[in-house]
Order: structure tokens, then sequence, then C-alpha cells
């Protein structure tokens, strides 16, 4: 359970000097990981991490995802009315929108028209998306996870990183890159699944079928098939019938680990599960290799900011989550919890952690959401700003946060206001709802940052 951060404790952070709180910030020089005259991350005297700009100060990254003039598609003929076919004046209008709302960065899917263009920016790789036709692949279903045994993607990675680093490798306003986005790990001893799973059960239709047991069901002719074949038999004296027994299965055939995929009964025998650990730990840990070795073939200036978690995956994945695989740990946020979703990353890699998306626009905000929480007259809306304000306050306050990043832009189609993410709307218009209240917090955060980082 979080304490809301009250306002008088907020006023109270944020009381301003003439200079800027971040010239208080001291970087323990041990502590520096990334190469100097580019942005690198540290740990301060007071024990928070920080990134630490190209001129070698303190930087609490304020970013957007989806600074897009091209996207959606409702939004092109607007912008293309308002600001022509030339990217420079849109890129010149929204950068001083941005900067007007005390937003200091871009975050993922930001075209490269407005890299380098005076603002830092950070680049996603998508390194999932060039998996070959043939990859992970469960019949007509396209598992959200890279064959990671494949040497095509292995291949593909390579020179997907190589046509979009080679030209970027020597910016000064490059953050770092993201590999992915939300991969989906089919993970089961998670934060959020744990409490599902029943010890004394062997099967169960509760949780969905996990990594191993997928790809034990995978076309035979695909590496990932092969390698968890492999891996199973090898431990179990490389007889099916004793790997049956040992999972406490009435499996004769390789072929009744996919029918119970397909019928969506998910093996949870403890000595299942013992291999299914060992199992996403190799997995996890070859994906984070092998991305990191892509990017550092061709740049060896910039941070490596993870795959941008959507929810906390096991301790196996998070195993693999370290440097120099991984320099910042990334994730997204639609939660009232901030700060303790954050703290799980925080704790669970020991790294900063850069949160990649959130916002407020979500129902969950716009509830009452505490047991203890009084009865008030406020509307949906009103009770939207103030929890999703208190909510973003206190992650603010983590000593692991070294930025936020607010998702996104400009509203989708299907989004009805109040209930929406945009900065903008679809006519280009702010969506002062949030800019306002956007603008203040923003204008708090290093303070805040560095007046908690002190007590």
């Amino acid at each position: 359970m979080i304490t809301l951060l009250s306002c008088v404790l907020l006023n109270t952070l944020v009381a301003h000097g003439t200079t800027s709180p971040l010239d208080e910030v001291q970087i323990v020089s041990q502590t520096v990981v990334g190469k100097p005259g580019f942005f690198q991350v540290g740990q301060s005297t007071k024990g928070r991490w920080w990134f630490i700009a190209p001129d070698g100060k303190a930087f609490f990254y304020k970013g957007v995802t989806s600074v897009n003039f091209g996207y959606p598609d409702a939004y092109v003929p607007i912008v293309t009315k308002k600001y022509g076919r030339d990217p420079a004046k849109f890129r010149q209008a929204a950068f001083a929108r941005l900067r007007s709302w005390n937003f200091n960065a871009l975050g993922a899917w930001t075209p490269a028209e407005l890299w380098d263009r005076g603002m830092p920016y950070t680049v996603i790789l998508d390194f999932v998306k060039v998996t070959p036709p043939a990859g992970l692949k469960l019949d007509d279903w396209k598992l959200n996870l890279p064959d990671v045994f494949d040497p095509e993607w292995i291949k593909a990675i390579d020179a997907k990183a190589k046509s979009v680093i080679t030209s970027i490798h020597q910016s000064k306003l490059l953050v770092g890159y993201f590999t992915d986005n939300e991969l989906s790990w089919y993970d089961l001893e998670t934060p959020d699944l744990k409490e599902k799973l029943n010890p004394e059960l062997l099967l169960t239709d509760q949780v969905k079928p996990a990594l191993l047991q997928l790809c034990l069901s995978l076309d035979p002719k695909q590496p990932a098939y092969q390698a968890a074949w492999k891996f199973v038999l090898q431990r179990h004296g490389n007889n099916l019938e004793q790997l049956a027994r040992d999972w406490l299965l009435n499996t004769k055939t390789l072929k009744h680990i996919k029918q119970l995929t397909k019928a969506e009964i998910t093996i949870i025998s403890q000595p299942y599960l013992q291999d299914l650990r060992l199992f996403v730990q190799e997995y996890a840990s070859r994906y984070f290799m092998l991305t990191a070795a892509a990017i550092h073939r061709y740049d060896r200036n910039h941070l490596i900011l993870g795959c941008r978690f959507g929810k906390p995956p096991s301790k196996e994945v998070f195993s693999a989550v370290k440097r120099p695989w991984v320099d910042v740990v990334s994730a997204n946020n639609y939660r009232y919890d901030m700060y303790n979703r954050m703290d799980i990353y925080y704790q669970s890699t020991h790294l900063p952690v850069l949160n990649t998306e959130f916002s407020w626009g979500h129902n969950v905000f716009s509830q009452h959401l505490l047991a203890e929480e009084a009865i008030d007259d406020l509307s949906p809306t009103e009770r939207m700003l103030r929890n999703g304000e208190n909510s973003l306050a206190l992650a603010l306050t983590h000593p692991g946060l070294v930025g936020y990043t607010w998702y996104r832009w400009v509203d989708l189609s299907s989004y009805k206001p109040p209930i929406s993410h945009g900065l903008v709307n679809l006519q280009d218009e702010p969506n002062r709802l949030h800019t306002n209240l956007l603008t203040n917090l923003n204008s708090k955060a290093e303070t805040i940052a560095v007046s908690s980082s002190n007590n």
C-alpha cells in the first residue's frame, strides 16, 4: 500500500531557489556507466541514480513517446495543412510545445526526422519484428518473442542494428537504445501470477502455457523447438518416458504436449517448473546477450536501455538484465502504485530504472483506489487528475528512477476524452487536462528527486 503524496509535502519538496536543484547532485565516479561525452548513468553521493548529460551534469529524463507527424492516419492531414510537408516546421512547433510543458526528451517511436535536432532522444530497434516468417510461431499464433536460437534471427538483428545505428553512433543527443517493447516472456512465476499457481496441481487452465511448454509445441523445424526438446531430454535421461514420470504426466508422445498447449492446458507440476526456470533463464540470457552484441558491434558510445517491460517478469528473466547487456532497465506502467512497481525492477536488477510509458488517462485513475479513501464529491475527471498527480509525484522520489515518459504525443482515434493519453488531440490542439498538470509537475520533478534523496 502506498501513501498519497499530499499537496503540503509536494510544496515542501519544491521550494525553489535561484539555482538549479541539479547543481547539488554529486556523482560518485566509480558508479558511472557509459562513455564520457555521451549520455551516461551514475549514482550520487546521496544514493540516487541519474542520467549524466554529455556536459557532465545530472539529467532527469522527462520524455514523450510517439512525437510523430505521420501517425495516426487521422492526424496526418491536420498537420500537413497546418505545417506543410516539411517536417522542420512540425518539429519546431512540437519542440516548442514540449519545452513549454517542461518536457526535455523524445521517447520511443519518434521518427528519424526529429533526431539530432536539439532535443535528447531514444531509439527503439524492435528486434522482435525482424524475426523471419518462420520465427516463433505456434500454428497461426505468432508469439511476441523472437526465436533466440534461430541463426536467421541473429543475422537479421545484426542487419537492423547496422542500418539504424551507423548514422547516429556519434550522436551527442542520443540517450540510448531500446531493444524491444513489452515482449511476452511467457513465464509463470511472476509477481502478478504467482498467487494463481496451486502447487498441488499438475495441470491448470487458469494460466496460459509457459515458454518451455510453448517451445515444445512449435513446428519441429523451428530452432526453438529443437533447442527445447534437447534441453528437457538431456535433463531426463534422453528418454520421453522418464521425462513424463519426472513431470508427473501421462505423456507418451511428443505430440501430447502440443495437444495440451492448443487446449490451453498448462503444465505446472513442481518438477516441470524447475525445468521451466532454467529454460527461461537460458532463453532470456541469449536474448539480452545477442541483442547487446548486435548493438555493440556498431556503437560503444551509447547506453542500452533494455526491452521496455510491460510488467515485471520472473526472477529468471531479471537475472539476465545485467551489464554489459543492459545499462538501464526500462519499464512501462499504467498502475496507480507506480512507485512500488518501479521498485520491483530496481530491487530485482539493482540497475537504474527508466519509466518508458505512463499516463493517468485510464479508468483506473478515476476510481476510488484505497480502502481507507474518504468519500468525496470529485468527478471522475477530477479524481483521475488527483490520483495521477499523486502517483507520478511519489514515483519521482524513488532513488532508482532516472526519468519517466508520458504516453503519448497525440490521441488515437479510439480515445474518448477525458480518458485519453495524447498531449494534443487529433486536431493538434493541446489537451489542457493533461498539459496544465504536467507542466506544473515537470517543473518540480528535479527538485522532488533531489530533495527526496536528501531525506
